[in-house]
C-alpha cells in the first residue's frame, strides 16, 4: 500500500514542500509515481525520512546524509564520530561567543578580541637566549628568517614570538615563521618543526615591548571574560620592524 504525500505528511510530520526538496535532492525519493504521476511512499520510508530530517535538524549536510544512508555499519559508526568532534568544535566556538559577548564593557576601552585560525599552520621554531631588554628577540629577527630561507623555506611576513623562560639577566624563548605545507623541515639543533591545528586565540592589540607586566594583566583580562588560557602564549609582530605587537593568547573552552 502506498501513501500519497499528503498522506506521508501526516504520518511524519514533514511538510510537503519539504519533502519535495529532499525528493530534489535525491536524500529521499518516493518509492513510486501513482498513475497521475504524484509521489508515493511506503510506511517502511517513515522511519527514514524522520531521521533525515532529524540529522538536517543537527545541521548535518545532504551530502552527509546521502553517504550516510549508503555506508555500512562500520562506515557509519566513523561518520557518527567525526560529525560528533565537529558539532564539539562549534558548540567551543559558540561557548566563546558567548563569554566574548559577556565580557564586553562599555565604558572600558581595555577589550579583548578573538581570533580564530581556520586552517592548519605550518611554522617552523628557532630557539634563542638572549638578554633581558624590551623587545629582546626583534634583533634577532632578520637573522632567523635568512636561516630558515637557507633551508629552502618560503616564510611569512609576520613574525612570531614565544617566551619560554626568564632569568635574572636572559630571556629564552623561540622566533618563528609560517611556512608553507609542502616544506619539509629535517630534525636540525636549534630549530623545531610544528603542525598547528585550527585554534581560537583571544588578542590584544598594540602591546608595548616595555611594559614589563603585560602577561600578567592581559591574562587578568582574559580571565574576565570567563575564558582558561591555554599554554605556548605568542607575539604576533607585523612585520620585522614593529614597535608594538599582538598578543595571542590560545583559549580553552
Amino acid at each position: 500500500m502506498h501513501l500519497t504525500i499528503q498522506e506521508f505528511s501526516k504520518r511524519t510530520g514533514l511538510p510537503p514542500s519539504k519533502l519535495r526538496f529532499y525528493d530534489k535532492k535525491k536524500l529521499l525519493q518516493p518509492s513510486t509515481r501513482l498513475d497521475n504521476g504524484y509521489r508515493a511512499y511506503t510506511y517502511d520510508q517513515i522511519h527514514q525520512a524522520k531521521m533525515i530530517d532529524s540529522l538536517r535538524q543537527a545541521d548535518i549536510s545532504i551530502e552527509d546524509i546521502k553517504q550516510y544512508n549508503e555506508a555500512d555499519e562500520h562506515k557509519k559508526e566513523k561518520m557518527l564520530h567525526s560529525w560528533k568532534k565537529d558539532l564539539d568544535k562549534r558548540v567551543e566556538v559558540l561557548v566563546a561567543a558567548r563569554n566574548y559577548v559577556g565580557g564586553i564593557k562599555v565604558n572600558n576601552p581595555q577589550t579583548l578580541l578573538l581570533s580564530r585560525w581556520e586552517k592548519e599552520k605550518h611554522f617552523v621554531w628557532q630557539k634563542l637566549e638572549v638578554e633581558r631588554s624590551p623587545h629582546p628577540f626583534r634583533n634577532h629577527f632578520m637573522s632567523a628568517k635568512n636561516l630558515l630561507e637557507k633551508l629552502g623555506a618560503i616564510c611569512s611576513e609576520e613574525v612570531y614570538v614565544i617566551n619560554e623562560r626568564i632569568t635574572k639577566d636572559n630571556i629564552i624563548g623561540e622566533i618563528g615563521f609560517e611556512v608553507n605545507g609542502s616544506f619539509q623541515m629535517e630534525e636540525k639543533e636549534g630549530f623545531r618543526y610544528e603542525r598547528v591545528p585550527p585554534i581560537l586565540f583571544a588578542v590584544v592589540e598594540n602591546c608595548q615591548g616595555d611594559d614589563p607586566f603585560h602577561c600578567f594583566s592581559y591574562i587578568q583580562l582574559v580571565n574576565r571574560y570567563g575564558f582558561q588560557p591555554a599554554e605556548n602564549k605568542l607575539e604576533r609582530y607585523s612585520e620585522m620592524s614593529s614597535e608594538t605587537f599582538d598578543f595571542l593568547i590560545p583559549l580553552v573552552m
